[in-house]
């Protein structure tokens, strides 16, 4: 009897399955389609998650959702709705003196429509509406930041002084000038805390390209 036939026929076996296996992963790679977008596209979110400049902390997590779709060659490759995940980076809160807090947002991820995660590198350019009023200011690199006291208000503890001063001197007038200043740092209230409440709508650049790859006619 010839014992060869069954090592044959694994072989056979084998070689077939792995033959159907390429095939069909050639297959699912066909129905397949790589997608770019660009560094500097904007896109619109809206922020599920509160950020405040006194109670942030470096690390936490940061929940948006795409309000306009992404198109790339005008094929819509991100639906509104779509996932866009972040996380705060650095953080300070409002000091005295007049000085706003501030914070960054750093947008780190986007879910694609088969569920995962794709990284990103997106950062904050402008507050298209605040919830909850407030009117944050978007910093050249992208820093969210509270208002400082007000300029008027520091022009008015300044003058106060030396309306009155004007009579004794220059020496007189310069040392009523000086002192008016520190009285002015004391008595400043602190600046405002940089905050979005959720529902906040705003703008993030994408700061490098991303590809990947979504179902032909699925996207």
């Amino acid at each position: 009897m010839n014992r060869r036939i069954p090592k044959l026929l694994v072989a056979f076996v084998l070689a077939a399955g792995a033959s159907s296996l390429w095939a069909a992963q050639q297959a699912a790679s066909a129905d397949m389609e790589d997608y770019t977008i660009p560094e500097g596209t904007e896109f619109k979110l809206q922020l599920h998650t509160t950020v405040n400049s006194k109670t942030s902390k470096p690390g936490d997590r940061i929940i948006a959702t795409l309000y306009d779709p992404v198109f790339v060659y005008d094929e819509s490759v991100l639906r509104k709705g779509t996932r866009v995940d972040g996380h705060i980076g650095e953080v300070k809160a409002a000091g005295r003196r007049g000085k706003g807090g501030y914070l960054a947002l750093v947008f780190d991820s986007v879910e694609l429509p088969n569920g995962e995660k794709q990284a990103i590198l997106g950062s904050l350019t402008e507050v298209f509406s605040s919830e909850g009023g407030g009117d944050p200011i978007v910093g050249v690199e992208g820093d969210l930041k509270g208002h400082g006291a007000s300029r008027k208000k520091q022009l008015a503890l300044i003058a106060i002084p030396t309306g009155g001063a004007a009579a004794t001197g220059s020496m007189g007038a310069a040392i009523a000038v000086g002192a008016a200043a520190t009285v002015a740092a004391l008595v400043l209230p602190r600046g405002k805390q940089a905050s979005l409440e959720t529902g906040s709508l705003v703008g993030m650049r994408l700061d490098r390209d991303v590809t990947f790859s979504l179902p032909v006619n699925q996207n």
